[in-house]
């Protein structure tokens, strides 16, 4: 009995993976039918996996449960964008002040190695390879605070933004922008000024809310244009 639990929690995540790399890659877009009865069959498996899975997707905002309908990717709004982007500016810096304090040579060696892999998306031109390192970069940060509520919501809180943003995230922020803000930031904890590094990733997280904010809204607005 016990074996088959932790099997139907292995299948239950699978499945969450899978929905999620399709949220993502847009493959699934926001407001569309989630075929989850092929979703099952094309990842073999029974469908109660893949609801389990929904089921928790939707209690993270990602999706919307319809009752006689089914499961719909979760319509976007400004508003919850964002009041997101206001909960990290609480969140990020405030774990940051935890860990600068308490940074060893392991946890630098983290953070330089999480700004070069960011760097190396850059240079390779994938805007979603930047996207997701540039996740990275800021759960290493947060991780090494060791404040384990905070860090779970903060990852709740990127795969709301990531899923249900992507296309404004991904094509608003311009690179520049993002480099010097995070090359601020590392410069800050290096010499140890948490004052200073706080500030910095406050200001990174408010360029990229700006920006994602006006994305959203360009986007919404050509879509009503195209309906009217």
């Amino acid at each position: 009995m016990k074996n088959k639990t932790y099997k139907t929690k292995d299948l239950t995540r699978d499945a969450y993976n899978d929905i999620r790399k399709m949220i993502f890659s847009n493959a699934l877009k926001p407001g569309q039918k989630i075929p989850y009865r092929k979703m099952a069959e094309g990842l073999s498996m029974s469908l109660t996996p893949v609801v389990q899975a929904l089921k928790h997707m939707e209690f993270m905002g990602l999706v919307t449960h319809e009752k006689n309908r089914g499961f719909f990717v979760g319509k976007v709004t400004p508003q919850q964008l964002d009041e997101a982007y206001r909960l990290r500016s609480v969140i990020e810096p405030m774990m940051l002040e935890h860990a600068i304090p308490a940074l060893d040579e392991e946890g630098l060696k983290k953070i330089n190695d999480a700004m070069d892999e960011y760097l190396e998306a850059i240079q390779k031109g994938s805007a979603k390879l930047m996207l997701v390192k540039d996740i990275q970069f800021h759960m290493v940060l947060a991780e090494l605070s060791n404040q384990t509520i905070s860090i779970l919501l903060l990852k709740h809180l990127f795969d709301f933004l990531y899923l249900r943003f992507s296309e404004e995230l991904i094509f608003s922020r311009p690179s520049e922008n993002s480099i010097s803000d995070h090359a601020a930031i590392l410069k800050a904890i290096k010499s140890g000024n948490i004052n200073a590094a706080a500030q910095g990733l406050k200001s990174h997280i408010s360029h990229t809310h700006k920006n994602a904010l006006d994305g959203l809204k360009d986007r919404l607005a050509e879509v009503e244009e195209i309906i009217f």
